[in-house]
């Protein structure tokens, strides 16, 4: 059996094909017109045709340059009116006529619409009087809703409690009880906190089956419900990108009989100030992208600068992060542009004198190499210098942080490249233990720690060393779920590792049973990253790198669900960032607008 694993042919099992070899493409700007300078591996003058492989960007600098990015003046004081105005339903105190549930589902709206950030301080107070009254034990409410939104709220919010709370659904022989399987709401509540489990806690588990279970099965009997019941069971809550959720929950919430009408009308106009907030950052940072030129001097790069922007926004969207998604935007750009070159283009050779030149921060190298990685190295050098000049800290050297979480990821993306070259494929555990660092999660966490500008402390290498965890586990489920939504175009183009091809390859399976592997892993690392979130908690509970290593992996989630939404953008990844970066939430006006200018 062994032996018969290592003979696949083309037909059966497509990635052992040989890595396509592209002639070095460099675009020049001439006075008299742009002309392309083809240099083949050995810098040998080549004729060739040059090949570009990757689909040209939806987003130009002109599109984003002329989007209207005005606030109307009023905008920001009936935004604040209504905040305060809204304040009072989640006080949890001796004088608040509310109940416990009634709090907790003020806050689970409060957070859906997006308006989470707004009442920070608000709701840890309220959380904290709760867990001071019932401690680690939640389902002191009798209803399975009640319960199973208790824990969800607190568990996500780093609480450490209990599972215990299941028990009390159960019968005596162990089973949920029959009375729950048509409790749709309570299902719902059930199901979504279920997939905030650590990975030992087994009742979270078996919940998780049974509610999926019955709701896969009340999708096509309950109609004024379905559209909760499939976005659920589509992607649950707690993996959703944050912005994204809020548009859709706004437009549900809107629907609703029950719904707080001055609480919708804060959500709207918020999620549009927001968004203009975000429209002045992308015209900002497509202004250095034209600048810097990369994408117009290395035709065979992907031009990805709206998608690198809407990552940052997924990873860290509060308006006064500005900085931080701003330089996650060049990192972003950086990690595409030199991961290409990496992935498709340069040879064995040039990449470890790439590879060496980084981790040394060595400008003089570039004397030694050809003119694409001449440009690649430039823009690096001057960005990453830019950025940890205007991140320092008293008597620390935040450049050389940086580079050393740069020379690990270029470590990382040269394995892979000699994987590509020897026609290699490594089994699963030597993949994904490369694999996690490759995927660019620890290098984006790393430079989002120093970009908000949290923490002021010198020992800040010491201060991040406690992240690891986190940071792995959100990285590994970004490897999943891109390894999930790219390896088809990556078997085009050759590359013979990544997860399901390893998976199929070490098990000899057929794609469609390692994809559901692939997806039991994926549930693993969340577990793990949940576990994570709540130990860093008892110390760092609102530490805004711990919402960004979660918010990494919602975004991955978002971006591949339904294929490469990075590399190769369909219609439903440009709906994506259109509904949340470019189109406004339509409200009514009652006030005239004047704009700030």
């Amino acid at each position: 059996m062994a032996l018969n694993l290592l003979v696949l042919t083309q037909s059966s099992f497509g990635v052992c094909r040989p890595r396509q070899k592209f002639p070095h493409i460099i675009k020049r700007n001439s006075r008299e017109k742009n002309f392309i300078t083809c240099i083949s591996k050995t810098e040998a003058s080549q004729t060739d045709s040059c090949l570009e492989i990757y689909q040209p960007t939806s987003w130009s600098h002109n599109f984003i340059e002329v989007l209207d990015a005005s606030i109307p003046i009023n905008l920001k004081r009936k935004v604040l009116e209504l905040e305060k105005k809204q304040r009072t339903c989640i006080v949890h105190d001796e004088n608040s006529s509310l109940t416990t549930l009634q709090v907790l589902e003020n806050i689970d709206n409060i957070e859906r619409l997006g308006l989470g950030y707004r009442y920070q301080n608000d709701i840890r107070k309220a959380l904290d009087k709760i867990t001071s009254i019932n401690g680690t034990n939640v389902g002191i409410e009798d209803s399975l809703h009640a319960a199973s939104l208790g824990f969800r709220i607190l568990r996500q919010h780093g609480y450490d409690v209990s599972q215990d709370f299941v028990s009390r659904f159960k019968d005596s022989h162990g089973d949920f009880m029959g009375c729950l399987q048509t409790d749709i709401k309570g299902l719902l509540s059930l199901y979504e906190a279920s997939y905030l489990a650590f990975e030992s806690e087994s009742d979270l588990h078996q919940a998780k089956l049974f509610a999926t279970t019955h709701l896969i099965k009340l999708k096509d009997k309950e109609k004024q419900t379905l559209d909760n019941i499939s976005h659920a069971l589509e992607l649950p809550l707690y993996r959703r990108m944050l912005r994204l959720q809020a548009r859709w929950y706004i437009e549900a919430y809107g629907k609703r009989k029950d719904a707080n009408p001055l609480m919708l009308e804060l959500a709207s106009l918020d999620f549009n100030m927001v968004q203009l907030e975000h429209i002045k950052e992308l015209q900002e940072v497509s202004g250095w992208w034209e600048n810097i030129g990369l994408a117009n001097n290395l035709s065979f790069v992907r031009d990805r600068l709206m998608e690198c922007f809407f990552w940052a926004v997924g990873m860290v969207f509060e308006p006064q992060y500005h900085a931080c998604r701003v330089g996650l935007t060049k990192i972003g750009t950086l990690i595409t542009v030199i991961d290409d070159i990496y992935d498709v283009y340069g040879s064995l050779d040039e990449l470890k004198i790439f590879t060496e030149a980084v981790k040394r921060w060595d400008l003089n190298a570039i004397t030694h190499m050809p003119l694409y990685l001449q440009i690649g190295f430039r823009a690096l050098y001057n960005t990453i210098t830019e950025i940890g000049s205007s991140t320092s800290i008293v008597q620390v050297d935040i450049t050389s942080v940086l580079v050393k979480v740069w020379g690990e990821l270029l470590e990382a993306f040269l394995v892979e490249a000699k994987w590509a070259h020897d026609k290699y494929i490594p089994a699963v555990d030597e993949y994904l233990d490369n694999g996690w660092r490759s995927v660019s999660g620890v290098l984006l966490l790393t430079h989002g720690y120093f970009l908000i500008n949290y923490d002021k402390q010198t020992d800040v290498v010491e201060s991040l060393e406690k992240y690891h965890d986190l940071m792995k586990w959100s990285s590994v489920v970004f490897r999943l779920c891109n390894d999930l939504g790219t390896s088809s175009d990556e078997i085009e183009r050759g590359k013979t590792a990544n997860v399901l091809s390893c998976y199929m390859h070490e098990n000899g399976v057929c794609e469609e049973i390692a994809r559901k592997k692939i997806e039991s892993l994926i549930d693993e690392a969340w577990r793990n990253l949940t576990k994570a979130q709540v130990v860093l908690s008892k110390d760092s509970a609102d530490h805004p790198l711990v919402n960004m290593a979660i918010n990494l992996a919602r975004v991955s989630h978002c971006t591949y669900q339904y294929g490469d939404g990075h590399g190769a953008p369909d219609a439903k990844a440009k709906d994506r960032v259109s509904a949340v970066i470019i189109e406004p939430i339509t409200t009514r006006q009652t006030e005239p607008q004047y704009t700030l200018t």
